[in-house]
């Protein structure tokens, strides 16, 4: 019988061109969402409206988008993972655009709307088309797509200040939109390659189509467990209490000018860049749930310490990055300890549920920490979070996790499998 296997030159393309529209299309997806707060003050002049309209406009993207989290595990069994996410980026992508025709609040209001449907397959799909090609190294391959999305928050406010020179507001939409729409379009081109590692695991997973497959993950109190631990934790999601709150307290509390409190929010990116490569390659080697716990230690500190700063200084710098290195750490490991807990013919439905349930406190974390901040300031407010991975902690102690993964263990390491 002759061998059909694909040569090791096109599997090695395959994987590269899955890795890099997965990657792309998540830095896209947070670009856009990060810079509307640097947009904000000049939409706000010309549209006429305020804070709690901001407000109105993050908690519906947010809540849109986390809620349909939940149903791509259904859809998964019936539509393609590249279709679902070629898709949504091109509605995100359109969003977007729409946005810098905005004659209104409610305009803005609407296109966000559609924006939050766009960006909702981006996590448990992406992850999920991830999770399925690289078995061995998933803990790195998740680290770089969360990475991918934190460098998109990391420049989008500074790109966005420095396109505010030269152009409207409008005129940034209408760029920033087209890159989403290219992406999800790629998905389409590629939506052959970007599919389950096998044909084995696609027939695998068709004998568990539909609400069998979320029945299962019910039923797994490991993937119930490690959803929860999300869940716990305020910050560290990608967007939310960091992205809402620490810049305004940069201003008001340090008494900074706004661009020096930007500089200071890009300290805590930068760790948000290498902390998961760092912790998905530990926890590729040693156990993922004493790698989380330690993580989730590290996080609480680091937010106390955070929450009592009342000087910029050296220590304040340090406290940033160390912050971001640890706290943006804890999607990546529990992505791939997700993926360890699950099989690969209910993974969709588990990356849905996981996601559902780790966001969908996100808008709670988001206004509990902006009322106590209103109430009582931002040391108490940082120092309630910091109690919130405590619980986190407290959580994964009900996980029966399984045998031990390293990265010999299991097939082929993340750069040899590229």
């Amino acid at each position: 019988m002759a061998d059909t296997s694909p040569a090791p030159r096109e599997k090695s393309f395959e994987r590269k061109a899955v890795f890099s529209i997965v990657c792309g299309t998540h830095l896209f997806n947070h670009f856009q969402s990060s810079m509307i707060g640097v947009l904000y003050p000049v939409m706000m002049k010309e549209l006429g409206f305020g804070y709690v309209e901001i407000g109105a406009l993050t908690a519906a993207y947010n809540m849109v988008g986390n809620l349909l989290q939940a149903i791509y595990g259904l859809i998964a069994a019936r539509v393609k993972r590249a279709v679902m996410l070629g898709l949504g980026n091109i509605a995100l992508g359109l969003s977007v655009l729409a946005t810098g025709f905005a004659p209104s609040y409610r305009f803005v209001l609407g296109a966000r709307l559609f924006g939050g449907i766009g960006s909702s397959p981006q996590h448990p799909v992406g992850s999920s088309i991830l999770a399925s090609y690289y078995g061995g190294s998933r803990g790195r391959a998740l680290a770089v797509h969360s990475i991918a999305g934190n460098l998109g928050t990391l420049l989008a406010p500074i790109l966005a200040g420095v396109l505010l020179v030269y152009m409207g507001w409008r005129g940034i939409f209408y760029l920033v939109g087209i890159p989403s729409v290219v992406m999800g379009a790629a998905c389409l081109l590629f939506r052959e390659q970007l599919r389950p590692a096998s044909s084995e695991a696609r027939k695998s997973r068709l004998s568990y189509e539909g609400w069998e497959a979320y029945k299962r993950c019910l039923q797994n109190r490991n993937i119930l467990v490690v959803s929860l631990v999300l869940m716990a934790g305020a910050a560290g999601r990608g967007q939310g209490v960091n992205v809402t709150y620490l810049i305004p307290h940069f201003v008001n509390d340090l008494h900074v000018e706004a661009t020096y409190a930007a500089f200071l929010f890009t300290l805590l990116q930068l760790g948000g860049l290498v902390g998961p490569v760092i912790w998905g390659w530990i926890s590729d080697r040693f156990s993922r749930a004493r790698t989380i716990q330690v993580s989730l230690l590290l996080s609480a500190l680091t937010t106390l310490w955070l929450a009592w700063q009342s000087s910029v200084s050296l220590e304040l710098f340090a406290n940033l990055i160390l912050y971001g290195t640890v706290v943006t750490s804890r999607q990546t490991l529990t992505q791939a300890l997700l993926s360890d807990v699950s099989d690969e013919s209910t993974l969709d439905a588990a990356f849905s549920l996981y996601y559902f349930i780790g966001f969908v406190s996100a808008p709670v974390w988001t206004l509990l920490t902006g009322w106590i901040m209103q109430n009582f300031g931002f040391s108490y407010a940082f120092t309630v979070i910091s109690g919130s991975y405590l619980l986190g902690m407290a959580v994964l102690l009900f996980l029966r996790e399984p045998a031990r993964h390293t990265g010999a263990a299991k097939s082929v390491d993340l750069e040899e499998s590229e």
